[in-house]
């Protein structure tokens, strides 16, 4: 088993002819099949686009690098709707609280385990009200939602203590902490103060949107318009919260 920190930064090298084709910088998780489905990597000269392997692809998943027959099973976010889907759905798991079915709050996932040669999800690690790190095997969950993670364990039940449930219990704990940068390395930070923490790759999306513009309209996280044919602005680029915006326009960048 290995978790989803040890899998992040990971190589991948190509055994075609034994290069480095790129860096895993996230995973994309499969909430009805309790999966990782696919990887998010970082190539050297992708500025455009976000570049995914699917698990399916690979040949091997190890301590030192992720191996691939060849780069040719790269393929496009904008190009396979499957992981477009998984990206709008947006559970990541890490930072969901933990639910009983029963219906007590227990504590909040801090990592999860994966099966290196089925790709599935074989324990979520959280740290429980007692302060506590306790595991939660597959057979234990029974939904990984966006906010909760819903298992099935009397013995939870009967030892968790009782936490009021409220709205703001759900919201994600995490804000967007880190600056995005545009060519002049000005800062832009979204509007919405309870926004996704993009990682690395993605603020390096964001940057890449400024001035350019998109072939529908589409609706951002904070109820507006982007036009089609409407060069974006840093002021745009901020009410940009979501992974699953993010990806949308991604999706229907203008390629010139």
């Amino acid at each position: 088993m290995k978790a989803s920190k040890e899998i992040k930064g990971l190589r991948i090298i190509s055994i075609a002819d034994g290069t480095q084709v790129g860096i895993i910088k996230d995973l994309v998780l499969n909430p009805q099949t309790g999966s990782l489905d696919f990887f998010i990597i970082d190539q050297p000269t992708d500025y455009f686009g976000a570049k995914v392997i699917s698990f399916n692809d690979i040949i091997g998943l190890g301590e030192f690098a992720v191996t691939i027959s060849d780069p040719q099973i790269i393929q496009d976010v904008s190009q396979n709707t499957a992981v477009q889907d998984l990206l709008k759905q947006d559970v990541t798991v890490i930072g969901t609280k933990v639910l009983t079915k029963k219906g007590s709050l227990i504590g909040e996932v801090q990592e999860y385990l994966i099966d290196e040669e089925t790709g599935k999800i074989s324990a979520c690690i959280f740290t429980s009200s007692d302060g506590n790190s306790r595991e939660a095997s597959s057979q234990q969950i029974i939904t990984f939602g966006k906010e909760l993670l819903i298992i099935d364990t009397e013995d939870y039940d009967n030892k968790a203590v009782e936490v009021q449930i409220n709205q703001s219990s759900f919201q994600p704990t995490e804000v967007l902490a880190t600056e995005q940068f545009t060519g002049d390395e000005s800062s832009i930070k979204p509007e919405d103060e309870a926004a996704t923490e993009f990682n690395l790759f993605e603020q390096r999306q964001l940057q890449y949107f400024f001035g350019k513009t998109v072939d529908k309209d589409i609706e951002l996280d904070s109820g507006e318009i982007l036009r089609a044919g409407e060069p974006m602005t840093e002021e745009v680029i901020r009410k940009i919260t979501s992974r699953s915006k993010l990806m949308e326009i991604t999706s229907y960048l203008h390629k010139n």
